[in-house]
């Protein structure tokens, strides 16, 4: 994916997430308004006809609007709740209309302490009936709770499915720029030993003097065979280690010895570094050994010491330990190299995963050798961990059973 469309992809998920959250919002808040609005015209309809039914009694009595009968004005409006299902506290009060001010003259009901109430006036000259009951705030959420908490989830199952899109979005972006500089750096190694083993070829076929000459034709020889068997070896390594075969392939358990493992490892590598001054430091206790698959064994250590070798400058400094304690064999591989920063080394265990410097590959590789290690290593029932600062070095511990499983 290219970057221009993956940010505008990145985006439009965002943006549809947030206006999704705020339609949600909306909705709920008009939802919560409807029925806050359909609550107090309720309470004006039941006030209107409690007066009605109020003056319509006082009326037809020996005297015009009583305030002594409230009692019954308080009966009428408790009816009208009632009737219309609205479970409620509630107070009527009369209020005199004859001074500049409104004087209550007299009440009846009683209202919760420290709660928020509705007031709503009936004026009937020169009288005002007034009707509180408590705020429908928390009724109104109470019966939207179900209602909130589905829309809550939705989001948040909407949420998650964005965040695991935007996931996989970084994820391929990432897989497509890994693929891309495993090619150019494969492609790059790959380049060196052909064209060096093809100058030793075209040599031998064009200059008779080189052909005719035994030591020097040797000399040529030994260059392309030299070459070609270290194409051959490239070649092996992509291919062991981009498979998955070694991640099924039955593993051959038999007794290692650590020591003999370890001196073959760093006389492998002192030959394919051989224009590096390495410096080595081995401290294995006697008699160290584990029961593994030795191949793969050596394989791992390989892998560990060669990451430290190359992502060390000047003049390597390799120390390598091992020991047994609890049922559990240890191997520790420390270098005095450049070191990992912390939030790279959770990844650098990842398939085809290189520590960068800025935008550039400082060393060559092909990001497989520690996912090998890993991977062997969990067959193992085992596990290898990384202790790194930056600029002063790394220290790889692996961890495996002394008896096997």
């Amino acid at each position: 994916m290219r970057e221009q469309s993956f940010k505008i992809v990145s985006l439009l998920v965002v943006l549809a997430l947030a206006l999704l959250v705020a339609v949600e919002a909306m909705w709920s808040v008009r939802t919560y308004r409807n029925m806050r609005n359909s609550y107090e015209q309720q309470i004006c309809s039941i006030l209107e006809e409690a007066t009605w039914k109020y003056a319509t009694n006082s009326m037809n009595g020996d005297a015009a609007i009583n305030i002594g009968n409230i009692s019954r004005f308080h009966t009428f409006v408790g009816e009208g709740l009632r009737t219309s299902g609205l479970a409620t506290d509630f107070r009527v009060e009369v209020l005199s209309t004859t001074n500049a001010d409104d004087i209550m003259i007299m009440s009846m009901g009683e209202l919760p302490a420290n709660e928020d109430i509705i007031s709503v006036d009936k004026r009937l000259t020169p009288l005002i009936l007034r009707l509180k009951v408590t705020d429908p705030h928390s009724a109104i959420l109470g019966n939207m709770k179900r209602m909130i908490i589905m829309q809550g989830l939705s989001v948040l199952l909407l949420i998650i499915a964005f965040s695991y899109l935007l996931h996989t979005l970084f994820r391929a972006k990432e897989v497509d720029r890994i693929r891309r500089d495993l090619t150019h750096n494969i492609t790059h190694e790959l380049k060196t030993p052909i064209a060096a083993a093809q100058a030793a070829t075209e040599a031998l076929l064009t200059m008779p003097n080189i052909t005719n000459d035994p030591i020097a034709r040797n000399e040529y020889i030994n260059i392309s065979l030299s070459e070609l068997r270290r194409l051959s070896g490239m070649v092996e390594e992509i291919l062991r280690t981009s498979t998955e075969e070694f991640t099924t392939a039955e593993l051959h358990i038999e007794e290692c010895d650590i020591r003999s493992i370890v001196s073959d490892v760093r006389s492998s590598l002192n030959l394919r570094y051989s224009t590096r001054e390495i410096t080595w430091n081995i401290n294995i206790e006697e008699s160290c050994a584990v029961v593994a698959d030795g191949f793969h064994l050596r394989g791992i250590i390989s892998a560990v010491v060669d990451n430290a070798i190359k992502y060390s400058e000047d003049r390597p400094m390799i120390t390598i330990g091992a020991m047994t304690r609890s049922g559990y064999t240890y191997i520790i591989i420390e270098d005095q190299g450049i070191g990992i920063p912390d939030s790279e080394q959770k990844r650098i265990f990842d398939k085809f995963y290189r520590v960068t410097k800025g935008d550039k590959y400082t060393t060559s590789g092909y990001g497989l050798g520690l996912f090998y290690a890993q991977s062997i290593v969990g067959r193992h029932h085992g596990s290898i961990t990384v202790e790194s600062t930056l600029g002063k070095g790394s220290r790889f511990t692996i961890k495996l059973p002394r008896y096997g499983r």
